[in-house]
């Protein structure tokens, strides 16, 4: 994605495609004032949903009167109207951030989720699923790609599901965890589908291989290989009960070999076979 910043907005007239979800505004900007700022009562855009996504530099919103900081990875999931404020602090000389907006049904019951189950500001590894795919949504609105209701709607609803599947494996205790500690919890969340272990974690957690496995035991509850694993259980079910991809294949897209092993792995922790899971059969 070349740098270059913008803003695009849409406004299609097909009101029984833009009810369920629709884009609003995709935006990438870059601020150096602090004078800049938005507050969440004063929009006139009322009934949008907004993620913004910073890329560089630093933020700040308030959110029912509690202040967050916004460093490079955070984004901050709020709907208009309501009691927040963003805005460039003096401490900062520049805020770079990717922005979406929505509106819809749809996209109102993710943001009410996240609300009601989530922080509203959330840390997103910059190769996520969802950080990706709004770089290309960015290019393909600058590019003019999107040109009708029914391809906004369908680009809207997929940013929704990747939000959905990203913060289902999201740790709400996260925010208490040592920098270390989240960037080997990111990095396998992001490269599960790799052949990565313990020592790969490690390594990206940039702390030694036993402080490392001590640490991460201490403030998550597990053991690294437990983490990896239970990512890679619940990807592998996501795609058994949704899609219609062949066992080796769903074992080979979450990291591990083949087939067998993904029996071993569903058998130990479920209690089932990965068919079972499919057919959505406990017996």
């Amino acid at each position: 994605m070349d740098k270059k910043t913008g803003a695009i907005a849409f406004r299609f007239n097909e009101p029984h495609v833009n009810s369920v979800t629709q884009i609003w505004s995709v935006g990438w900007d870059e601020q150096h004032s602090s004078l800049y700022n938005w507050s969440g009562t004063e929009r006139k855009d009322q009934g949008k949903y907004i993620f913004q996504y910073t890329l560089s530099g630093g933020g700040e919103i308030s959110i029912d009167g509690e202040i967050y900081s916004l460093k490079p990875g955070h984004a901050f999931i709020v709907s208009s109207p309501s009691n927040y404020h963003y805005y460039l602090p003096e401490n900062s000389s520049k805020w770079e951030f990717l922005y979406l907006t929505l509106y819809g049904e749809q996209a109102k019951r993710c943001w009410d989720y996240i609300r009601n189950s989530e922080s509203q500001v959330v840390r997103f590894h910059p190769e996520s699923s969802p950080v990706k795919l709004l770089k290309q949504i960015y290019d393909d609105a600058r590019d003019k790609k999107i040109t009708n209701a029914y391809q906004g709607s369908s680009i809207a609803y997929h940013f929704i599901t990747e939000l959905y599947l990203y913060l289902s494996t999201n740790d709400k205790l996260m925010k208490d965890w040592s920098e270390g500690i989240i960037s080997a919890v990111l990095f396998a969340r992001n490269y599960y589908q790799d052949e990565i272990g313990a020592e790969e974690m490690a390594e990206a957690s940039k702390l030694s291989k036993y402080h490392f496995s001590r640490l991460f035991k201490q403030e998550t509850g597990v053991t690294p290989i437990q983490y990896l694993t239970n990512i890679r259980l619940q990807k592998a079910i996501e795609l058994l009960e949704h899609t219609k991809y062949s066992v080796d294949e769903v074992a080979q897209l979450v990291g591990y070999k083949n087939a067998n092993y993904l029996n071993k792995i569903t058998r130990k922790l479920t209690g089932k076979s990965p068919g079972q899971i499919r057919q959505g059969d406990g017996e």
